[in-house]
């Protein structure tokens, strides 16, 4: 029954990232009409940008207006942007990298529904003798609080780091997350 669970979860998944977003250059009247088919919007509202931190966990995510998706991920807590890559220095001097890949997020006003999609392509991770690499996929799909204060998403994580640290295709499961919205300075709660 678990596995029937995540195979279901992970095809609505995969279907959300297939339709996309709408084009945010896209004529005026084609983005009204989405809209009303899909609930989905072409910006995100004002309830939704800005910077949602984790309970109990590293993540920290900032939704930009037009959806796209900056992170601070736990591997490493490593701060990552949208198709670029960022060099970190570990304690013994050496570099380690992540080359992130589309990073983004959907919004359904209806439903208050946000999903996040945060691709890491390539991993290099050097500490003194250990080297890891790979690539990542973090999806999160949730709902926002009547207030817009709290996300309550679940998390489901695909990677490959090697032979060394395999992932468990019967391991892959949703982890229920709880962010809360980051009031910068300048910002009204």
């Amino acid at each position: 029954m678990m596995k029937f669970s995540v195979a279901i979860l992970l095809s609505v998944v995969c279907l959300l990232v297939l339709i996309g977003c709408n084009n945010p250059d896209a004529d005026s009247s084609m983005a009204e009409q989405a809209r009303e088919n899909t609930g989905k919007v072409a910006y995100l509202p004002d309830m939704v940008v800005g910077m949602w931190k984790a309970q109990k966990s590293p993540w920290l995510i900032e939704l930009g207006p037009e959806g796209v998706v900056s992170a601070v991920i736990p591997l490493g807590e490593a701060a990552v942007r949208p198709n670029q890559v960022t060099e970190v220095e570990m304690k013994d001097g050496g570099i380690s990298t992540y080359k992130a890949g589309d990073c983004y997020a959907e919004y359904n006003p209806l439903s208050r529904e946000l999903f996040v999609s945060i691709e890491i392509e390539e991993i290099h991770i050097r500490f003194m003798d250990e080297v890891l690499d790979g690539n990542s996929v973090d999806r999160f799909v949730g709902t926002v609080s009547k207030d817009g204060k709290t996300w309550m998403p679940d998390n489901i994580t695909i990677f490959d780091y090697g032979p060394r640290f395999p992932q468990d295709e019967n391991d892959i499961y949703p982890e229920p997350m709880v962010f809360e919205k980051v009031v910068q300075e300048g910002q009204q709660e």
